[in-house]
């Protein structure tokens, strides 16, 4: 199907849309945001918050010690001061007259509680590894507390972001839905219509009261939504091809900006083919990927070569991955992998999700590949069986998106061989000794010039070993409905700035 021919496909799925739920548009409680999410939310509990719905949504419920601003520098949130006495030590003061969702005080034995039930391995935490530094933690009284590290933990405060949890509540194991926070929203219900987070405070009028979390799988489902007003609000949720009705539709306002959200193509590097670093980096070259973010979404992106953007203080200046499929087919060639009578150098299984964008770019990565002589068997399945699979390390190739990454630590995460699954996100299983010593005295140095050489050798080594394909940025996306006004996009796709936005009934 042609660009055209798919525009005339669109619209009319629009005009049927439209016509055939002319009279079905359900009005919204007074002052309630309706947002469309493009995957269910799995998870309030934010020890357990890996997928994007989950981290997105639940950080409207929950307060962390502190909180990245836009530079991506640790403020205070539930934390009014801290102080660092030496290497090992952090002490925290609380704010005055926090309070949980139950109208419970939050103390320092709740922050110690929570930190400790993400340490505890029955737990089963998947953020217990970013924590591993914490040797104890000590609430000296209400409001303050001291956390004892092992080792320097550079990243600590970075991570210290995460949503402080009742100690009774902290005691239990994955807390999905009845969670209890100290945000600004608190959970009111979670049914078929949706998840609805309130408000814990009076605010004015014009601003919202009450969130409404809506799963709209289909993006053309969701465009129909938001043009004849069932939802208000979507984020990231929507293929930029989809932007040329949408922008013909006055009602609506449509906001977009760089993301620090890192699209990749991950590879099982155990796998009897895909171990060979030739073969890794012949995919990488056979990929235009200029050409696929023109054609799959509307040139948006911007291409990068590592997981954090360029503006990041630890970000490596990489070379651009050219589009070579001259110098992939003789590293194939090379390799020992020659074309057989039918074209076929070997068979890939390339395991996505059932969200039709994503299924798009696997069929067209699919048709790069096959013109180098790799025959790829796309898999689709739906987003909790897909990312289960990928947790734990079961595929050949896959691609996915780190969202919102700002912390450097993320290649400790994704590289360092103590890091397979299910430990952390080395989902490729990838080893090597030099980059693991680079690692950990990148995460225990204090010394800014010391951690940038080593995060710079990290990346240059990860490009070498072609660990992961690099695609690109992925933009912010946001489209709000009339009802909405004074929504600005975040670089790292967070819905906190809802908090901010006006609405009209």
């Amino acid at each position: 199907m042609g660009p055209m021919t798919r525009l005339r496909h669109i619209a009319l799925c629009f005009m049927v849309g439209l016509i055939a739920a002319g009279c079905t548009q359900q009005h919204p409680e007074s002052g309630e945001l309706r947002v469309a999410l493009a995957q269910s939310v799995m998870s309030l509990d934010p020890r357990f918050s890996t997928d994007a719905a989950s981290h997105r949504v639940q950080e409207l419920v929950h307060r962390g010690l502190l909180r990245l601003d836009e530079h991506f520098e640790p403020v205070g949130d539930a934390a009014e001061s801290w102080t660092h006495p030496d290497a090992l030590t952090w002490r925290f003061h609380l704010r005055a007259g926090l309070k949980f969702h139950d109208g419970r005080a939050v103390t320092a034995n709740d922050v110690a509680a929570t930190l400790l039930s993400i340490l505890d391995t029955k737990t089963a935490s998947p953020l217990r590894a970013g924590f591993a530094a914490i040797e104890r933690v000590e609430a000296l009284n209400a409001r303050d507390l001291i956390i004892h590290l092992k080792h320097a933990d550079a990243s600590l405060l970075t991570r210290l972001s995460i949503g402080i949890l009742p100690a009774d509540v902290a005691a239990k194991g994955n807390q999905v839905r009845a969670i209890i926070g100290c945000g600004a929203c608190r959970v009111a219900s979670w049914d078929g219509r949706g998840l609805v987070l309130q408000r814990v405070k009076q605010v004015q009028d014009d601003k919202i009261r009450s969130f409404r979390f809506i799963t709209v799988k289909d993006p053309v489902t969701r465009c129909l939504k938001l043009a004849r007003g069932e939802v208000d609000f979507t984020e990231n949720d929507l293929p930029p091809h989809l932007l040329v009705y949408l922008k013909k539709q006055r009602q609506l306002h449509i906001a977009t900006r760089p993301s620090t959200t890192f699209s990749y193509i991950g590879m099982n590097l155990h796998d009897d083919t895909l171990k060979d670093v030739r073969v890794r980096h012949a995919l990488a070259l056979a990929l235009d990927r200029a050409r696929l973010k023109k054609a799959l979404y509307a040139d948006l992106p911007k291409l990068g070569e590592t997981v954090l953007t360029s503006g990041h203080w630890a970000a490596a200046q990489l070379p651009v991955t050219p589009f070579d499929p001259k110098a992939a087919n003789a590293l194939l060639d090379a390799a020992g992998l020659k074309r057989g009578a039918d074209g076929i150098r070997f068979r890939l299984n390339y395991r996505t999700s059932t969200d039709p964008a994503r299924l798009r770019l696997a069929s067209a990565i699919a048709a790069m590949w096959r013109d180098v002589g790799v025959d790829v068997h796309v898999e689709s399945l739906e987003w909790g069986g897909f990312y289960a699979r990928i947790k734990r390390g079961d595929f050949q190739v896959f691609s996915l998106a780190w969202v919102g990454i700002v912390d450097p630590d993320i290649y400790r995460w994704i590289l360092h061989s103590s890091m397979w699954p299910p430990k952390g996100a080395n989902r490729g299983r990838y080893a090597d000794a030099e980059v693991d010593s680079w690692l950990d005295a990148a995460a225990q140095s204090e010394n800014r010039d010391e951690q940038v050489d080593l995060y710079a050798r990290v990346q240059r080594r990860m490009a070498a070993d072609q660990v992961y394909i690099p695609l690109w940025y992925e933009p912010v996306i946001a489209v709000s409905g009339p009802r909405v006004r004074g929504f600005s996009p975040a670089p790292d796709g967070s819905l906190r700035g809802l908090l901010a936005a006006r609405i009209t009934n």
